[in-house]
């Protein structure tokens, strides 16, 4: 499954990479100024940053679905009253009990891991599911994420490890004489499309997995294996070991023994 999404989200990417990023880099554009303006005041800039990245959460929703995506997009959880406080509420519930989670003496670390995967599903609920509220989005959150907390771990786990060997073996590669310079090349063209595209990809396959759980897609059945017929027999035996013989056969299927 970890590779069907990374398969589904890598073709989001390829139609419509350029848009994501313009997109992408814009909301990084903006929390640096929401925090450059409102510094001083960390409650409005953690305010203003948590709507833009719910926003841009539901613009990778959106790409993977095959929906159109825009600039105007990330302004979504902005656009009432009703709707930013939705969500503000929401968001600032899940990152308090992660929190408390946290706490707990010695196993808190593991605790945080584990309930930031069941609370994953908390924006697209905020923002999808109007009928869900606020303080109710992390629990069914919890539900729906039973069976799947490991899986959406090994996907976030798997992708860096596979980037890095990358890097690693290009490394190596970079350090022959004479031809090295041309893996130094890929080296550095790697490493930039890395930067460019990995967290467009990975907020891909986070959306991927909501989309998934919520609407999973069917998967066809393998065909299955031809079942294997005996031949029809002759009704005649083999002279020299006595087994049936199939019709029309020169050869006995048992001892081999030349018939014609």
């Amino acid at each position: 499954m970890i590779f069907t999404i990374y398969k589904r989200a890598l073709a989001v990417l390829m139609k419509r990479p350029f848009a994501l990023w313009g997109i992408s880099l814009l909301e990084v554009i903006l929390t640096g100024l929401v925090t450059m303006l409102f510094g001083a005041v960390p409650g409005i800039a953690l305010g203003i940053n948590l709507l833009l990245n719910t926003s841009m959460t539901m613009i990778f929703l959106h790409g993977y679905r095959g929906d159109g995506v825009a600039t105007v997009q990330l302004f979504d959880c902005f656009k009432d009253g009703a709707t930013a406080k939705r969500v503000l509420g929401g968001m600032l519930w899940m990152d308090l009990w992660v929190f408390l989670w946290g706490l707990i003496p010695i196993a808190g670390p593991i605790f945080t891991i584990i309930k930031t995967y069941e609370y994953r599903l908390t924006p697209y609920i905020l923002v999808t599911e109007p009928e869900i509220s606020a303080t109710e989005a992390i629990k069914v959150s919890s539900k729906r994420t039973k069976g799947w907390k490991g899986m959406m771990f090994g996907a976030d786990i798997l992708l860096p490890v596979v980037v890095a060997l990358i890097i690693l073996i290009l490394l190596l590669l970079a350090s022959i004489p004479y031809i090295g310079v041309l893996f130094g090349l890929i080296l550095f063209v790697f490493v930039v499309c890395c930067m460019a595209l990995y967290p467009l990809y990975f907020g891909l396959i986070q959306a991927a997995f909501y989309e998934e759980i919520k609407n999973p897609t069917p998967i066809a059945p393998r065909p299955a294996r031809p079942r294997y017929v005996d031949p029809p027999v002759s009704g005649a035996f083999c002279p020299h070991c006595g087994a049936p013989l199939p019709a029309d056969s020169n050869f006995c299927t048992n001892c081999g023994t030349k018939l014609k």
